[in-house]
């Protein structure tokens, strides 16, 4: 048996004739009654088993995106448009350099937001000597005086001091009912590093920064290079008398390791002891009135508390080194007084 054979799309080659089939076509469509009518169910002319297609899925609806409501806005966030910001540049701009400049339109106008921030006051530093305002560098530009405590500042320090209040910080995580061991510090620390420039070297690690210490030379006021003693100007050798910054006069109020003794009579001086290096109690300078009076009477120096030697001529000059400040009497008699409080009395019979 044969197969009616299958009616299908013509074969592009083959033309039929040409401007009267399409003035045919035309006719066709201009009449309502002879349009194809499209049913679901399938013509009785179609010969053979017919095939249909799967409904294609209606694509999903693409949400809108959400517009900012005014409970969503944060305290402190103002809207603005876009055409004032642009407007106020320009006014501030034309009142700095005294010109009128227009403002400049780079789009169309839109809704921003602005953010206010509290405003952040500078300090100023002024000289006390000659009321000059201090710029970058801590030396005066009219006086040349070097930034002291004396020298005010504006706005004036805060003397009010926070109370502490209860520790905020977090107890330890217990995980599986272990605790974390915190003992001399041996949680673990994020050291912060960064990839050296240079190939084949160790990477860098981030430390905390450090204040340089600078001397300068109280004759020319000229500052030392570092590693230095010698002034380049003056080629004065560095002496007690030059000042450091910053300053340490209370660890080392006698100068600072290194220097050579001050020139200043006044001060007084001490020694070390030749026999223990048994530091002396400062006596006066010898070359003051009271050092050179003393020295005429032959009044005996002061002993060494170790070994118990008299200050003679042989012992030098005390380097400047730190000095350890004297205890508290305050807190010396509260310690002996616990020590009393715990003494154990005299042994039961």
């Amino acid at each position: 048996m044969s197969t009616p054979a299958k009616e299908g799309p013509e074969v592009p080659g083959k033309k039929k004739g040409g401007l009267l089939s399409r003035m045919k076509t035309v006719l066709k469509r201009s009449d309502g009654s002879k349009r194809l009518s499209f049913s679901s169910k399938p013509s009785a002319a179609t010969a053979g088993p017919s095939t249909t297609k799967p409904a294609e899925p209606t694509p999903a609806p693409i949400p809108e995106p959400e517009t900012a409501q005014e409970d969503d806005i944060p305290s402190g966030v103002t809207k603005i448009m876009r055409s004032q910001i642009d407007a106020d540049r320009a006014r501030k701009l034309g009142e700095r350099f005294a010109i009128t400049v227009e403002p400049l339109s780079t789009g169309p106008d839109k809704q921003t937001y602005r953010i206010e921030k509290p405003i952040r006051m500078r300090i100023h530093r002024s000289c006390h000597r000659c009321n000059t305002t201090f710029g970058n560098n801590k030396i005066c530009a009219q006086c040349e005086h070097t930034r002291c405590k004396q020298c005010p500042r504006y706005p004036a320090k805060k003397t009010e001091k926070k109370e502490k209040g209860p520790s905020t910080t977090s107890a330890p995580i217990v995980v599986g009912g272990i605790e974390p061991d915190t003992y001399y510090g041996l949680r673990e620390q994020l050291i912060l590093t960064k990839p050296n420039p240079k190939p084949n070297a160790q990477p860098l690690v981030r430390k905390k920064p450090m204040q340089r210490v600078r001397r300068t030379c109280h004759s020319c006021s000229s500052l030392f290079p570092p590693g230095i003693k010698t002034c380049a100007t003056c080629q004065h050798i560095r002496c007690a008398d030059c000042p450091r910054d910053p300053a340490k006069k209370k660890k080392y109020p006698d100068g600072y390791p290194g220097d050579a003794p001050s020139s200043n009579t006044s001060l007084p001086v001490k020694y070390n002891c030749h026999k223990c290096n048994k530091t002396f109690p400062p006596v006066p300078h010898p070359d003051s009135a009271e050092g050179i009076a003393r020295r005429e009477s032959a009044e005996p120096g002061p002993e060494c508390v170790r070994c118990g030697h008299g200050l003679c001529g042989d012992c030098p000059r005390a380097p400047p080194g730190r000095v350890e400040p004297a205890p508290d009497p305050e807190v010396l008699r509260s310690v002996r007084e616990k020590l009393a409080a715990l003494s154990v009395g005299g042994s039961g019979a």
